[in-house]
């Protein structure tokens, strides 16, 4: 399975024995409203539905997500899904102690190297609640461009539509940080 490793951050597959941590992390209104899969409140048993379906989707090929560590320890999490032929979707949330510091910015860039170089991402997309500005800020400062168009999401967290910003990257243009590793 892939492992990607960036200058602070261990990118592994996400696996069962991750559910008590991510229901911890993931409890916190902030995720929940700036996410459209994860609820609020976010208990233990949503933890384990929520890996169970992202294990799954990685046997499948679709979806792969990455639990982000810092010495070990689950700081955050990101992921690429497949949206059309050679499409990839990047994701990610972090954890609220952890935010700041570019950490979402490092792994939303690493994410982008795993769709290009391990999945043939002919295109990269990613989205951003609007009313999360921060979070697109992030995707431009790695490459991102608003593509203009608005979708409405819902967000599990909030129980109602939200509108998003949709935003997509220059494969070719892409050069990416020089010191993300991605070990196949």
């Amino acid at each position: 399975m892939t492992v990607i490793r960036t200058k602070r951050f261990i990118l592994r597959p996400i696996e069962k024995a991750d559910a008590p941590r991510f229901a911890i992390l993931c409890n916190d209104l902030e995720i929940a409203r700036h996410t459209a899969r994860i609820p609020h409140p976010y208990t233990r048993q949503d933890a384990e539905l929520f890996v169970d379906q992202l294990i799954a989707a990685r046997i499948k090929g679709d979806e792969h997500a990455f639990a982000v560590c810092r010495d070990k320890e689950i700081i955050a999490c990101a992921g690429a899904l497949q949206t059309g032929e050679r499409v990839w979707e990047i994701g990610y949330w972090v954890g609220a102690d952890y935010r700041g510091d570019g950490v979402a910015s490092e792994i939303a860039d690493a994410m982008v190297q795993f769709a290009i170089g391990e999945m043939g991402a002919k295109s990269v997309t990613a989205g951003y609640f609007i009313d999360n500005p921060v979070s697109g800020r992030v995707l431009e400062k790695i490459g991102f461009r608003d593509t203009g168009e608005t979708v409405m999401l819902t967000s599990l967290g909030r129980a109602q539509a939200v509108s998003s910003h949709r935003l997509e990257l220059d494969v070719v243009g892409f050069s990416g940080a020089r010191d993300v590793v991605i070990e196949a």
